[in-house]
């Protein structure tokens, strides 16, 4: 597929290849010794159950008190490990924790939530805290061992003629300002002041870059959550706009106005990068006989060039088939999507025709008023991109086509032309975009991968739990 990177449930089968073994099996979507399930799977989360795997130990499965989910997303498949169907081993510490500080009996605990809450029996936390806990967990451990050490150096050296030398504690002091500002014990102006003190330069510009870079994980991986949901009804935008951004029910109108809603707060330089975006909220009146055009978004780029935005929703297919003739052609979504961009490259090439305005103004006074004198607009080459759909949307999954549908068309023959008839339809417009949502993240993570190759030259990357 265009564009295409593996998903978080592709990238874990690929783990999944390494634990199963002559004794262990993969029986539809559950890894298991005889009738002793250890962990299930499937394209939403991976479960723990309460048996455990010991292939060392005298007793290989034993039963334990608690069982652990983990929600299957990119950030959270560094949990599972590839070399036993085991949970993370933090998993019981933390458990342990949490049962001594609240009171409660916790029976499973879930990793990665999006919320950090005590329900019941069930204690869910986010990937942030849990990372934290186990720094703090690694870091405990690494003190303690050095702290006894330091503690018997004298008694080692006195009575084995050794030369010890006095062991150094190495603070993480990333984790220890964590702490500090979690703890409540400083407030935004002891940050600001803090801030005020780093000199100008490369520190500074670490500390901002990873900032940004952060918000950029954070809105892909939200984007992408809403990509999930098959159906987007108005109803479903209004609870997705309020759970994962905040936004008032009243406010979203329906899926397309929800992500023009979100690219608006977010898309400038995180998604798009360009020096200005604009949402002109208004429709572009004029006095002839066309009907009237509303652009959803506009695009200055580095050029000065402008480029109109179409949103269209998430959750539709680009392409139809015509299994009889094994052809594919653009569903009557994207083929509405391709006339109105057509009509809004017309419009922008009369920005400076007295009878298209927007709020009044001729288009090129309003855009040039816009920008703010930063950057003259001249609409030489103006164009169009639509976005649209996400990768799981391209076309119609085969399994959902009719019986009579699939004798005329394999497999394989149905998602090898609709790839291509895809591709060749991104190529075959002139001035006019196409992308998906997904693919428009995937530009988004790789230059989001590119910058922190250039800020994080130490080479730090997670750390799986597999040891």
């Amino acid at each position: 597929m265009p564009g295409y990177k593996k998903t978080p449930y592709e990238k874990l089968i690929t783990k999944l290849n390494h634990i199963t073994s002559e004794e262990l099996e993969d029986v539809d979507g559950n890894i298991q010794l005889d009738d002793n399930i250890f962990m299930s799977y499937d394209e939403n989360e991976v479960v723990y159950s309460i048996y455990r795997y010991y292939p060392n130990s005298i007793v290989s499965v034993v039963e334990d008190d608690f069982t652990v989910r983990i929600p299957l997303e990119h950030e959270n498949l560094k949990y599972i490990t590839s070399t036993n169907p085991n949970p993370p081993k933090y998993a019981r510490p933390l458990i342990q924790l949490m049962k001594s500080v609240s009171g409660q009996e916790i029976n499973e605990i879930i990793i990665g939530s999006d919320v950090n809450a005590i329900e019941d029996d069930v204690f869910s936390i986010t990937s942030e805290i849990y990372d934290d806990f186990v720094e703090i967990n690694r870091e405990e451990g690494k003190t303690k061992s050095v702290r006894v050490k330091n503690r018997m150096r004298p008694f080692l050296n006195e009575n084995y003629d050794l030369d010890i030398q006095e062991t150094q504690i190495e603070k993480d002091y990333n984790l220890m300002l964590r702490e500090v500002i979690n703890s409540g014990k400083v407030d935004q102006k002891d940050i600001i002041a803090l801030s005020a003190e780093l000199e100008e330069g490369d520190c500074t510009q670490v500390v901002i870059e990873k900032q940004v870079n952060k918000q950029v994980k954070w809105l892909i991986e939200t984007i992408e959550k809403i990509l999930e949901e098959d159906n987007i009804t108005v109803p479903i935008a209004k609870e997705l706009g309020k759970k994962h951004f905040g936004y008032l029910k009243q406010d979203v109108t329906g899926p397309e106005q929800l992500m023009e809603k979100i690219l608006t707060q977010y898309g400038q330089s995180t998604l798009f990068g360009v020096p200005a975006l604009l949402n002109t909220d208004k429709y572009v009146v004029h006095t002839g006989e066309l009907s009237r055009s509303q652009f959803d978004l506009i695009l200055i780029t580095h050029l000065g060039d402008v480029e109109v935005v179409e949103l269209k929703r998430p959750d539709r297919f680009l392409l139809e088939c015509d299994c009889s003739r094994k052809k594919f052609y653009p569903s009557k979504d994207l083929s509405i999507a391709i006339g109105q961009s057509e009509r809004y490259i017309t419009t922008v090439l009369k920005d400076n025709d007295d009878d298209f305005k927007i709020k009044g103004k001729k288009i090129k006074e309003y855009l040039n008023d816009e920008v703010g004198g930063s950057m003259y607009i001249e609409s030489v080459r103006p164009k169009a991109i639509i976005i649209m759909g996400s990768f799981k949307t391209i076309f119609k999954p085969y399994k959902e086509l009719s019986a009579s549908n699939k004798a005329k068309i394999s497999k394989v023959e149905y998602e090898t032309n609709g790839n291509r008839a895809y591709t060749e339809l991104k190529s075959s417009l002139k001035n006019i975009s196409i992308m998906t949502y997904s693919e428009l993240l995937e530009h988004a993570r790789t230059r989001l991968e590119l910058t922190k190759e250039d800020i994080d030259s130490d080479g730090d990357t997670a750390k799986d739990d597999d040891d």
